[in-house]
This record gives structure tokens, C-alpha cells and sequence, in this order.
């Protein structure tokens, strides 16, 4: 089968497919580019995960049916380059394939960089493009050479010689003091050894009789003074030595030439490993902080709230028809629940709140375009969602440092808002504040739980479900707040749904 017909055929019958992005483009003739340019709907679509496509359609709508009018497989290309000037306020780029240049403009320079690295990145994921890497050779082969010993182990070492050198290496004489002229007395020098915790130190005194001098060789040596004065003439005369530790004891950042030295996980092994060899005292990494459940909960719940382009979920296409709440808010799709009961795998993926963005690469803009598409036979077996998480909201973990202790939280009329936070309280001292900006920023509104331990709270006020939850046994909680003016529009549009109240969570 021909490389065209191979490729052909991975095109028309996919197992499913993965769009990774699309948007309008302007194709450029190769031949003619004084030639009108076309605006077009450009996708970059993968097949079964292997086969990389481009697609245009004329019309965006119509890219959900995948009958594109023009396709053409990226598994050959060889590299792709973007522009460096501007040409009419239009940046182009460009992918070179085996067989022929594709041209492809952009309206701005961020959306022609955003291209270039998205089809980068997946082209270097598929092994298709060869990143920038340093290539290495292999290792050399061991060889049982021995290499020769320059001397006989068991000879004598040779006689020193019969007169010491007039100055010695590292040692610099004093032209001041005439004692140190007369008589070069040789200060010891430290050596401190890398293979021993405690460095040794070797001294050597030498002493050069000088027979001008007619001084007592006895009273010279034990004369400390002297030897003092030869000490700090030579250590001024000379350039200051520091010597230097080999390993940071305590934890955190060495200010040695006020550089700040970060170690890493696997240079730290490494030293450990060295001082494990050669010192009696092994090096132990400081101990981290213990993480107890509910805290490593929050932390990745914060993780996911912070990203900036949102979490990917990939959720089974029956679990998501007539099984999830959509409405509409603020110029934005959002998350109101789903049926518990049928589906409660549900729970692990979405939250009251996410505000919904992507379907399967076509961004939502209603409710009803989600819908619509969940139920197309466009969605596979899996649908990719990409949501926000929760954009709005905040989550806090919060010790108790006893038993029943009050956190500080009054509430609205004994339901899920809150009407102000004590002063100096515990839930105030973690952070929580009694107001917060509303969505579109015009004023401060109120915060509403919406949920405590990682699960949800009833929207429409279940009796005592919050006060209970608030005082729940442990001393670690975790609660979810969002301001009141989106919970309000979500509770407003929810109720349009049909059987809206399966989607409720209790």
C-alpha cells in the first residue's frame, strides 16, 4: 500500500479523534502570492494518535461533520518556521513538507507563535519532528588494561635535599623585617583533604642558618615573638585565602559570593552519597512537612484552579448525554451538577462552578451548543472536555486547635452564605474574608459555601446540611467558597432545566 493511500485511509475511518487546535487562517498561494487569500477554518487534528492532519473548512459550523474541503498529512513534514516581518499586518508561516510548502497567515503575531508551538510540540510528541537535543556518543567499552605503576611501591622514597630552596612555593618574604631576611621562617600551611571529615593539617618548619647572621638556631626557633611577627608580616603581604566547606550543613541558601546555590534532588543524592563513603557522620536531606490527606486534597484542588488554560478531562460519552447541568452566566457556560445517582463517577471530575470552554476542540459559547454536541455522533466513545476550574472560587484547609472549636463563620439565615467572618477568628486567620469582588467586578458580595470536605453542598438549602458539616468531627476541614452573585444566577438558570432536580447535590 502506497504511502498516499495509507495515509488516505487513516484519514476516512479514524477510531477517534483528537482536535488540538483550530481557528480562521488565511491560506497563501505558494505560486501566486499576490493571489486573493482565502480566509479559512484551520484545524490540527490527530488520528488514533499516530496520524497528524490539517483540515479546512469554509465554514466552522460545518467541522463537526470531518468532510473537510481541503486535508493534507503532516506525518512527513520536515520543518516549520514562522515569519519575522509582518507582510499587510498579516504573519505567516510556514510547513515544509517532503513534496510542497504550505503558507499559512495569521491575524496577529501571538496567534502565528501559538500555532508554530502547538504543532511543535504534538509533532515532537509524535516523533514525527526531531527536537533540538544534544546527541550523545556511547559509552566507551571497559578494557582490562592495567595501566603500569610509574614506580616500584617497595623502593625508598628519594633522600631530600641537602639545602632547603631560598623560597618555597606560596610563601612570599618581607623586605621590612630583617629578622624574616636573615632567617626565612616557613609558616605551616593547612590542607584540608575532601575524602575526610576532619581535615588534617601538616606543618613544616624549616629554617635556613645564614652564617652573617651569628643568631642561636635554638633561640630563633623558640622565639615567639619573632615568630609571630613572621606570621602577620606574611599573611599581610600575601592575598586573603578562605577556605571554604564542602557541604552546607544547615538548610537554605548559601550566600558565598552572594550567589544563591540551589541544590537539586539528584545533585543532593549524589553528595550524600560521596560523604556516606568517606565520612563516619552520613548526611540525612531535611525532614519535610507532613501532608495529611485533606491538605494534599486542597493543594492539588488549588493546583487545578490556578492553571491557566484550564483541566482536560476525558469522561465516557454516555456518563455526559442528559447526565450533566449546563446553564448560562456572565457571558459563560458553567457546571450547576449532574444526576448523582446514575452517574456518580461524575463526582471525581466536575464541581459546582467549573465554567465550561472547550467540547472535543470547538469552544462553547450556550448551554445549548453543549448539548447539542454532546448528543452528535461528532463525540466518540470518550468526549474531551476542557473546563475552568471554579475561576471564581477559593478554597482553604483549616486546623482546629481543638475539638469543637468555632471557626468563626456566621452564617445567612442558617444556609450555605456567608454573612461575615469574625474578627482575629480561626477562619480568618487562614484567609477567609467576610466580602469578595463580584464576577464582573462592579462591587463586593458575599462568599457561599459551596462545598466542605471535598463534597458538594445542596444549592437550594437542605435544613441543617451546612451548620452540620461545619462542625463535623476532626480538626482538619476544607471548604469551597464562591461569590453569591454567580450561585445566584446558576440557582436562577438551573431552575429553567427540565427535571432540574436531579441535578441537584446533597
Amino acid at each position: 500500500m502506497s504511502e498516499a493511500n495509507r495515509s488516505q485511509q487513516s484519514f476516512e475511518n479514524p477510531m477517534f479523534r483528537e482536535i488540538h487546535k483550530n481557528t480562521w487562517l488565511k491560506k497563501v498561494s505558494p505560486n501566486n502570492t499576490k493571489k486573493r487569500r482565502e480566509r479559512l477554518w484551520v484545524v490540527f487534528c490527530v488520528h488514533d494518535d499516530t496520524d497528524a492532519f490539517l483540515e479546512t473548512y469554509n465554514d466552522n459550523k460545518v467541522a463537526v461533520f470531518h468532510k473537510p474541503e481541503w486535508h493534507v498529512s503532516l506525518n512527513n513534514v520536515q520543518h516549520i518556521s514562522p515569519t519575522i516581518c509582518a507582510h499587510e499586518q498579516e504573519y505567516e508561516f510556514v510547513l515544509t513538507l517532503s513534496n510542497e510548502v504550505i503558507r499559512l497567515a495569521a491575524p496577529t503575531w501571538e496567534e502565528m507563535l501559538d500555532w508554530v508551538e502547538s504543532l511543535k510540540s504534538k509533532l515532537f510528541e509524535l516523533r514525527i519532528l526531531s527536537p533540538k537535543e544534544n546527541v550523545y556518543t556511547k559509552l566507551p567499552e571497559k578494557t582490562n588494561l592495567q595501566l603500569l605503576s610509574t614506580r616500584d611501591p617497595t623502593s625508598p622514597l628519594p633522600p631530600p635535599p641537602e639545602v632547603p630552596p631560598e623560597n618555597l612555593p606560596g610563601i612570599e618574604p618581607s623586605n621590612n623585617d630583617p629578622i624574616i631576611n636573615s632567617n626565612h621562617i616557613i609558616t605551616y600551611e593547612r590542607r584540608r583533604s575532601e575524602s575526610q571529615s576532619s581535615g588534617t593539617s601538616q606543618r613544616t618548619n624549616n629554617i635556613n642558618e645564614s652564617a652573617s647572621a651569628g643568631v642561636n638556631i635554638s633561640s630563633q626557633v623558640f622565639n615567639f615573638d619573632h615568630f609571630n611577627a613572621a606570621i602577620e608580616t606574611t599573611s599581610n603581604s600575601m592575598n586573603s585565602v578562605h577556605y571554604e566547606h564542602l557541604f552546607q550543613m544547615q538548610p537554605g541558601p548559601s550566600t558565598r559570593n552572594n550567589h544563591i546555590m540551589r541544590l537539586e534532588t539528584d545533585t543532593t543524592s549524589r553528595m550524600l552519597e560521596r560523604s556516606a563513603s568517606c565520612s563516619p557522620r552520613i548526611l540525612q536531606p531535611p525532614p519535610q512537612p507532613y501532608k495529611t490527606l485533606r491538605e494534599q486534597q486542597v493543594i492539588l484542588l488549588e493546583k487545578e484552579m490556578k492553571h491557566p488554560t484550564g483541566v482536560r478531562l476525558q469522561l465516557r460519552r454516555k456518563d455526559c448525554i442528559n447526565s450533566i447541568g449546563f446553564v448560562d452566566a456572565f457571558d459563560a457556560v458553567w457546571v450547576c451538577g449532574w444526576k448523582q445517582k446514575e452517574n456518580p463517577m461524575l463526582y471525581n471530575a466536575l464541581h459546582i462552578g467549573d465554567r465550561l470552554l472547550n467540547i472535543e476542540g470547538i469552544n462553547i459559547k450556550s448551554a445549548s451548543d453543549a448539548y447539542r454536541i454532546l448528543q452528535s455522533h461528532y463525540c466518540g466513545l470518550y468526549v474531551n472536555i476542557i473546563v475552568k476550574r471554579m475561576p471564581y472560587g477559593q478554597v482553604f484547609v483549616i486546623h482546629r486547635e481543638s475539638e469543637g472549636q468555632s471557626l468563626g463563620i456566621v452564617q445567612e439565615n442558617n444556609t450555605a452564605v456567608i454573612e461575615t467572618v469574625e474578627t482575629n477568628s480561626l477562619a480568618a486567620r487562614y484567609g477567609l474574608t467576610a466580602k469578595t469582588k463580584s464576577c464582573d467586578g462592579t462591587y463586593f458580595t458575599n462568599w457561599v459555601l459551596t462545598e466542605i470536605n471535598g463534597r458538594p453542598l445542596n444549592l437550594f438549602f437542605k435544613k441543617n446540611q451546612v451548620r452540620d458539616r461545619l462542625n463535623s468531627v476532626g480538626r482538619d476541614i476544607s471548604i469551597l467558597v464562591q461569590p453569591l452573585d454567580l450561585i445566584k444566577q446558576i440557582k436562577k438558570q438551573m431552575k429553567s432545566l427540565k427535571n432540574y432536580k436531579d441535578y441537584i447535590l446533597q
